[in-house]
């Protein structure tokens, strides 16, 4: 990512502060481990900002962003001719249904208002006070995207006694949509604007590991010969799982935190090891059409069959083809070209997912460094848990 700002807190020699922020941002995941990118987003964008003083504690920031997003899928991995027409189109049975629909150039005209109240004594370190925060933001005043989007964050800070700091901070937030699809098991608010929580975020879980997502179940042959899908459990524990993660429409996030004090030297260093609880969850969301193929996809055009046959040398030959019968009568075999899956739908519940930990902030000359060793007290199936991490940026 790459950022141009510009800001003036006085404007006209006035209480009233401006500024302009130009970016460009590049997302590449290399999603099912190909080697290469296989899911990248791009936005190119502006936001210009203004922002006046209502009392000593409260201020008013208005702003105005236009994005351009552009997301894109490897069509080596994702893109096939299941129809047989010749154009390869992004297949929902390699990508899924919620990249597929993901996919395309979009422009976002957004207008948002902030109002924010502090009373902290620091903004890097605070030991006392409190914070307010509510953003409302509204997208559709030109551009491709229609919605809403409110989000609120609050905190408290206490000294204790003895060094010892306590806080208690909490936030949540809400989109909707203000067009209608009308595409049954699509939501109408698209992927890339949909809430996301895991880590940094919440500690004890992984990137995007809290909420709704898609897990697939393949098929095995049970102790009796019978075919059956995996159990849930056996899909998470596998190593080449496809689970995807759908993201919310709506979450919340508490954190209670005590920072434990250490000698001079590491304070003046800006180290600060803390015991913390997370709780939080991410939810609402539209449930999906789910695909179950208990014999696999057969392929489709001159791919749907495979024929064997004995050339002039006595060699056993096989070929794609579109005819069910060879040329001798006997039946071909069917052309699986997906293995059989079921998939299911999980953790799109407003239940509380909660973990407790240790952790370690550092202010360093180079930024903030979190680590965190964390254990998860109660999560949702499908839920993605992790017990150590290491951040950097990220303040909470």
């Amino acid at each position: 990512s790459a950022q141009v700002s510009f800001s003036e807190p006085y404007v006209f020699d006035r209480n009233i502060s401006a500024g302009v922020d130009i970016y460009r941002r590049d997302y590449d995941n290399d999603y099912y481990n190909t080697g290469s990118a296989s899911y990248a987003q791009s936005t190119t964008g502006i936001q210009m900002r203004a922002g006046v003083p209502l009392t000593e504690y409260v201020s008013a920031i208005g702003s105005y962003t236009f994005n351009y997003d552009d997301v894109s899928l490897s069509e080596g991995v994702y893109f096939s001719d299941r129809d047989g027409d010749g154009i390869a189109t992004c297949d929902p049975l390699l990508a899924s249904r919620y990249l597929c629909e993901a996919i395309g150039k979009r422009t976002s005209s957004i207008v948002g208002l902030t109002f924010n109240y502090n009373t902290l004594d620091s903004r890097l370190r605070p030991t006392r006070g409190e914070t307010l925060s509510w953003t409302t933001e509204v997208a559709g005043l030109g551009g491709d995207v229609k919605y809403v989007r409110s989000r609120a964050r609050g905190g408290k800070y206490w000294p204790v006694g003895g060094g010892f700091i306590f806080s208690v901070t909490a936030e949540g937030g809400w989109i909707r949509s203000l067009e209608d699809s009308n595409v049954a098991g699509q939501d109408d608010v698209r992927l890339t604007d949909r809430f996301f929580l895991g880590e940094p975020q919440m500690r004890g879980f992984d990137i995007r590991g809290v909420g709704p997502r898609i897990v697939r179940l393949s098929y095995v042959t049970d102790e009796d010969g019978n075919t059956v899908p995996q159990t849930v459990e056996e899909a998470l524990a596998s190593d080449q799982r496809v689970d995807d993660s759908l993201g919310g429409k709506a979450y919340y996030l508490g954190r209670a935190e005590l920072e434990i004090p250490l000698g001079s030297g590491a304070r003046e260093m800006g180290i600060r090891p803390s015991l913390f609880v997370d709780v939080g969850s991410l939810f609402s969301v539209t449930s999906p059409i789910l695909q179950d193929f208990p014999n696999g996809v057969q392929g489709t055009g001159n791919s749907a069959y495979i024929q064997t046959s004995i050339n002039a040398d006595g060699e056993e030959v096989t070929e794609l083809t579109s005819s069910p019968t060879a040329p001798d009568g006997t039946a071909n075999a069917p052309n699986i070209i997906y293995p059989a899956f079921k998939e299911v739908f999980l953790g799109d519940s407003p239940s509380p997912r909660i973990s407790v930990g240790i952790g370690v902030n550092w202010n360093s000359p180079f930024g903030p460094f979190r680590i965190d060793l964390s254990h998860v007290v109660k999560k949702q199936l499908g839920d993605d848990t992790k017990t150590f991490s290491f951040n950097v940026g990220t303040q909470f």
